[in-house]
């Protein structure tokens, strides 16, 4: 009770502490842009597609694999990172699915991509350590290769607009939210469907999750593959979640039915988007994509097509 009491009293204090620092920290970010190294995505500027709408109870999920070498040789012949390689394959992926729907923007899509903040919110007793940044994806850009080296840049921005933020600056925030405020707006917005009604914020949730390169067990069954699954978010009904595994990215798509209806075409397209970058970049069609299930998992070469559950009531 005297922890508590003493919280309460110090809480006015800490918030105006705060709210100093977030002050100077959006003028720090401020500072970045004009400097023009890098431009991060803003939210509620990406254009409204079938992705964005309010969601409903009902999920479908679906899943896709490519081979690890084949992104580290595009990073490699691109100068980029790994994480730019798999935001310009969901790109690709995006464009086609796009193009199909005849729906295809002439403004870039706007990712929100979890980041690992540990190292810099090491002090802080419990939080998740996790922020996010925005990122844009011009599915509007024909040429494979000049959709990545844009998306490179709009990464470059939003790292270093969140390093000036800095992480700890939103997860002191969140630590003063209070939760039960936050559920029952979180409910009412649901409930009045008022995603359908303003500017989406994002377009999907993507991140990338490293995983171990050797083989994992439980009670001497081996591992053979994992493919992980993120939450949707009401206004953006599609969540794409990919994760490491002994040389092979596992891709887990997990999508609202109603909104993303054609989910399973999507994950189909992950691998063909990773051919076109992979030929526009002069390296040839990708030659190990997706898993071949067994133990011998060094070369995977057969590609795995895309899995499709039925939509079920999630409650």
């Amino acid at each position: 009770m005297a922890q508590s009491l003493g919280t309460r009293l110090t809480r006015p204090l800490g918030m105006t502490k705060l709210a100093w620092r977030t002050g100077r920290a959006l003028l720090d970010v401020r500072r970045v842009r004009a400097r023009g190294s890098g431009r991060a995505a803003l939210p509620l500027t990406t254009p409204r597609t079938s992705l964005n709408a309010a969601i409903t109870p009902h999920r479908r999920v679906a899943f896709s694999s490519i081979a690890l070498e084949d992104a580290k040789r595009i990073r490699k012949a691109c100068d980029t990172t790994l994480n730019d390689v798999v935001l310009a394959v969901c790109s690709g992926a995006l464009r086609r699915y796009l193009l199909d729907g005849d729906e295809l923007p002439e403004d870039p899509l706007v990712a929100t991509v979890p980041v690992s903040t540990a190292p810099t919110a090491a002090n802080q007793r419990g939080a998740n350590k996790v922020s996010a940044m925005f990122v844009a994806l011009p599915c509007q850009i024909e040429d494979p290769v000049e959709r990545l080296h844009a998306i490179r840049e709009s990464t470059k921005g939003a790292k270093e607009e969140h390093n000036a933020l800095g992480a700890d600056v939103l997860l002191n925030w969140a630590e003063h939210a209070t939760p039960n405020v936050f559920s029952t707006a979180a409910r009412a917005y649901t409930r009045l469907k008022l995603a359908d009604h303003h500017r989406p914020i994002h377009s999907l949730v993507i991140s990338n999750v490293p995983g171990p390169d050797f083989p994992l067990y439980l009670a001497g069954a081996e591992l053979v593959a994992g493919f992980p699954l993120g939450p949707v978010m009401d206004g953006a009904g599609l969540n794409i979640t990919v994760m490491s595994y002994r040389g092979v990215l596992n891709w887990g798509l997990m999508a609202c039915a109603e909104t993303v209806p054609r989910l399973a075409d999507l994950a189909r397209y992950i691998p063909d988007a990773l051919d076109e970058l992979a030929s526009a970049a002069g390296l040839g069609p990708a030659q190990l994509s997706g898993v071949a299930p067994g133990r011998n998992r060094s070369r995977p070469r057969q590609r795995a097509g895309a899995v499709e559950h039925a939509p079920q009531p999630t409650g």
